[in-house]
């Protein structure tokens, strides 16, 4: 009876309360039911659908109407501290009512030092704040609740319920500035939703994901609408509005880092959770373009700022780091992203790529400058990996067919814009490298193309072979007028993950390409075939390139392989090349390209260079064989017996045309005529040959005789075409004779001196061509005994060659000159040195005005080169130094014993030494046959002296010598 009577008055009251039409009197009277009942279980629901009828929706008329709200709010929290379950449905509808309300007051509510009435200002505010607090309890009753079949109208009213609030939750965060009294409760309350709303979307879609049965049993289907769609526009709503908030978030300059924080996480937490079942609507492309612009907007402020600052006010690395910071967490989310949702990072992947290119070429552009070296360190170890990683998560993407793919990589190298960051330094410089568009600079792009190559191993075949077919537009961009400084002079910093601990190097962009090209090659050679032959083809052609960036790189690599590849393999890429160059040589074979291939065979194996050797020197009128020769044929790599022969034939040929041209007494001249001298010159130079021996006395006065016709003819040239032929053959036979150090001891050389000497008296146009040679020539001379006075036409000779040299101001010579002097005076027996330097030395000049002459200037660089190179050669050690040899040998000494001990046999009995002869003993007619090949080898040498051998002599004489060492052999094994 007296639950009954309760519950009477408790309808009594509502009554009353009910048809009072003064908000005042009602409010009077709510807070009389407030203070005289206490809520039980069985008074809730006739309260909550009270409660729910006595919420206002008109517009708010003044504080009473929110005093009313605000109590109303209060007995609903009363109520769901007495119980949650039994009115949900009712406390949903009356949240949804009331966030939508206290949103609508919002928007109507000018700024909050506007209105007139303070008490209405409060009382809304705090409405405000009672609304999410009392919707957060909700979500966490909501989240913990099960899910029945009696749930049919509770996921409608939880769909409005979450979209209402989110509502309100990002119209408070976003007009702040109207609730500044309960601001910072207002946010913490909205990190407590976003957060809570992520767990109830997370849970909802789990239980979607159940199996149809299962579905059946605990969700049902409510009439025609299905609970995934419920569940997918909850989380578009909680998606959409943590999306909103995330970006307004970033926009506080560090305010709202943890609500920063919060709503990204829901973004990222629910887009990989409800990937393939979320709300159409939804534009997943959208956020990543966010994520990427408010990454790149942070990233140009702090450009912007640096940019400005003086040599001393550079940003240390922590402050780089810092800054970078929220960028990298951008970023990272963004990576995410596209992880989860490949097809809509397709969409916008050149969004991507353009935004990677912007790091990239940022990065490059705080390299150059030494106050931003700490920022650009900061790049390439918290920013450049992470959108590096961006790009790869789009290239590694399995919705991706190669000709996306081979699009996306063609973005890294395309080059509209004409932005030259190496030599501008206009404030508008960095806005214009900010465009996420992908014609962007192409230094970025090549670090980029390179960075892909080397984590090439982790993007499987299909994506290896499209990097492999766009190797040539690396080298393109490489020789780019923009991107060549860069490769030749920039240090750029590189994250070395080798190391346990991943730490910053600098290295020179070149080292860079090259490492990582060759990198690449030893992935690529056994992991794909397909992927080899583009790479092989695109070595191939760039070999052939006329710009010498690319022979250089592709010599590297190429010897890189044939250094470590299998011997099949190696005599393929010589024969293609060979091959290659067949096609050439009619057209016109360069000294680059010769030089290249001699190069690649100096890398192979002995039986490799023989049998190329033999190719080509048995198709001499290709060409290819005698430009070889001039360019440095390696003869050290061909085995002995070729060695011998090539040798000999480059001698014998020699001898035949330095007979020839004299006999003639000079004739015309040409390249291809003294291609012996060229050819002998090259491998004197470029070879350690040892056959001296081969030149005999006649050989040698030959090659003076010749040397002279040359220089006579030179100087009665009738044209200066011929001239300049002579001038390259005198200059070889300088080489030739430099190399032969021998010839400076002959009496012969004196006349040789004053003949070179005449080609500069009087100074010619064409003097430069011996500049190289002569130096070569003027540092043998430390072997010859010189004559010193001023009536000695071969001293005054020597001293005026040695000015030529000294005064030439090409940069190169003057080294050289200085270089050869240095030798010249460390080796020879002349007393007075001053008379071989001038007094106005290239390098006596001043090096700013080029005009005022200082002779301790040249005194500096000669006394550089002699402690470098000759004077140095006895060492001074100090005492300590001293102490520590001491120790050193006393080490080796007691080592030495040790090993001597061991190593000393001790003595044999008589049994032991009959065993040993009998071991050594020779068969029976061993000795015999010795003799005969001794015998036959005799024969052999008398008929091939009665014999005229044209075109056999080199290949017998070459087998007799073998036959020679193997019998001499066989003679000490019988002796013994």
């Amino acid at each position: 009876m007296e639950a009954e009577a309760k519950k009477n008055n408790l309808q009594s009251l509502l009554e009353v309360i009910k048809a009072s039409d003064v908000l005042e009197k009602r409010i009077s009277l709510i807070s009389q039911l407030e203070d005289s009942f206490q809520f039980e279980v069985a008074e809730l629901g006739l309260l909550a659908d009270y409660l729910l009828v006595s919420w206002e929706d008109s517009t708010c008329v003044g504080a009473s109407h929110c005093m009313l709200h605000k109590m109303i709010l209060q007995i609903a929290m009363k109520c769901m501290e007495v119980d949650t379950t039994t009115c949900l449905s009712q406390f949903l509808v009356l949240s949804s009512k009331a966030s939508s309300w206290c949103e609508k007051h919002l928007k109507e509510t000018g700024a909050i030092d506007e209105l007139q009435d303070e008490n209405h200002s409060t009382a809304f505010q705090k409405i405000i704040l009672d609304v999410l607090v009392f919707a957060s309890n909700l979500i966490s009753v909501l989240t913990s609740s099960r899910i029945t079949k009696e749930d049919e109208n509770l996921m409608l009213m939880t769909e409005t319920f979450i979209s209402e609030l989110l509502n309100l939750t990002k119209a408070s965060i976003m007009d702040n500035k109207k609730i500044c009294n309960v601001l910072s409760e207002v946010l913490k309350v909205a990190q407590n939703i976003l957060e809570g709303t992520r767990a109830l979307c997370t849970t909802y879609s789990d239980a979607s994901k159940m199996d149809t049965a299962t579905k059946e049993e605990k969700l049902n289907k409510i009439g025609e609408i299905n609970f995934t769609s419920l569940v997918s526009k909850i989380t578009r709503h909680a998606i959409q509005t943590s999306y909103e908030i995330g970006v307004f978030a970033a926009s506080g300059g560090g305010t709202y880092v943890t609500l920063l924080n919060l709503s990204w996480k829901g973004v990222v937490t629910l887009l990989q959770t409800n990937k393939g079942a979320l709300d159409e609507k939804l534009k997943v492309g959208d956020i990543i373009t966010t994520l990427i612009s408010l990454a790149l907007e942070m990233l140009k402020s702090a450009s912007e700022s640096w940019s400005v600052l003086t040599l001393e006010e550079g940003p240390s690395i922590a402050e780089a780091k810092r800054a970078f910071l929220p960028i990298k967490f951008f970023l990272i989310n963004a990576v995410r992203i596209c992880s989860a949702f490949p097809l809509e990072a397709l969409v916008v992947q050149r969004k991507i790529v353009g935004c990677a290119l912007v790091i990239s070429n940022l990065g490059l552009y705080f390299s150059k400058e030494t106050r931003l070296r700490a920022a650009s360190e900061a790049i390439a170890e918290y920013v450049g990996p992470t959108s590096f990683i961006l790009l790869q998560a789009v290239l590694s993407s399995d919705a991706m067919d190669s000709s996306a793919k081979c699009e996306v990589i063609g973005c890294l190298f395309q080059n509209k814009q004409e932005v030259d960051f190496l030599k501008t330094k206009e404030p508008d410089l960095l806005a214009s490298m900010f465009s996420t568009d992908c014609d962007a600079p192409l230094p970025g792009g090549v670090l980029l193309f390179l960075n892909l190559l080397r984590t090439s191993p982790s993007l499987g075949e299909s994506t290896t072979i499209e990097l492999s077919k766009c190797l040539g537009n690396l080298f393109s961009s490489l020789i780019d007028e923009r991107t060549y400084p860069f490769v030749l002079g920039l240090e750029i910093p590189v994250l070395e993950n080798s190391k346990p601990t991943p730490e910053i190097t600098w290295k020179l962009m070149y080292t860079f390409v090259v490492q990582t090209l060759k990198a690449f090659l030893i992935f690529v050679a056994p992991s794909s075939a397909v992927a080899w032959m583009e790479v092989e083809t695109v070595l191939l052609e760039n070999l052939f390139h006329t710009h010498y960036l690319c022979v250089e790189i592709t010599t590297e690599l190429l010897c890189f392989v044939l250094h470590h590849a299998e011997a099949a393999l190696t005599y393929q890429i010589i024969e293609n090349i060979l091959s290659l160059l067949r096609i050439v040589a009619p057209h016109g074979l360069s000294p680059r390209i010769a030089r290249a291939f001699n190069t690649l065979l100096a890398c192979g194996s002995s039986d490799i260079v023989d049998r190329i050797y033999t190719l080509i020197s048995n198709d001499e009128k290709s060409g290819i064989y005698l430009q070889l020769l001039v360019e440095g044929f390696p003869f050290d790599s061909l085995s002995e017996n070729v060695n011998r022969i090539a040798i000999r034939r480059l001698f014998l040929v020699l001898n035949e045309f330095m007979e020839a041209y004299c006999r003639e007494n000079g004739g015309t001249c040409t390249d291809l005529i003294g291609f012996p001298v060229h050819a002998l010159a090259s491998a004197l130079l470029f070879c350690n040959l040892k056959d001296w021996d081969m030149l005999d006395e006649k050989t040698i006065s030959s090659l003076f005789k010749f040397t002279h016709c040359l220089i006579h003819s030179y100087k009665n040239a009738p044209n200066n075409s011929t001239k300049v032929s002579l001038a390259k053959l005198i200059s070889s036979m300088l080489d030739i004779i430099s190399e032969t150090k021998q010839l400076y001891g002959y009496p012969e050389m004196s006349e040789l001196v004053t003949d070179v000497h005449s080609i500069f008296v009087p100074k010619s146009d064409t003097n430069t061509t011996f500049l190289p040679s002569l130096v070569r020539f003027i540092t043998g001379l430390s072997h010859m005994k010189i004559p010193e006075g001023n009536d000695n036409s071969v001293s005054t000779a020597i001293w005026d060659l040695n000015h030529i040299l000294l005064r030439e101001r090409h940069w190169a010579v003057m080294h050289q000159a200085v270089a050869a002097f240095g030798y010249f005076a460390a080796h020879t027996t002349c007393t007075q040195l001053w008379r071989f330097v001038p007094d106005d030395a290239a390098l006596s000049y001043d090096t700013e005005t080029g005009t005022v002459t200082d002779e301790n200037r040249f005194m500096s660089e000669l006394k550089a080169f002699l402690e470098k190179e000759v004077a140095a050669s006895v060492a001074v050690f100090s005492g300590e130094e001293f102490g520590f040899l001491k120790k050193e040998g006393e080490s080796l000494q007691k080592k030495v014993e040790s090993c001597t001990s061991v190593a000393v046999p001790m003595e044999m009995g008589e049994e032991q030494e009959v065993l040993l002869r009998k071991k050594r003993k020779i068969p029976e007619g061993f000795c015999e046959g010795v003799v005969l090949l001794q015998s036959g080898l005799k024969a052999m040498r008398g008929a091939l002296d009665q014999t005229d051998l044209a075109g056999f002599e080199n290949e017998i004489s070459s087998h007799m010598a073998s036959l020679e060492n193997v019998i001499s052999h066989l003679v000490c094994l019988s002796d013994s």
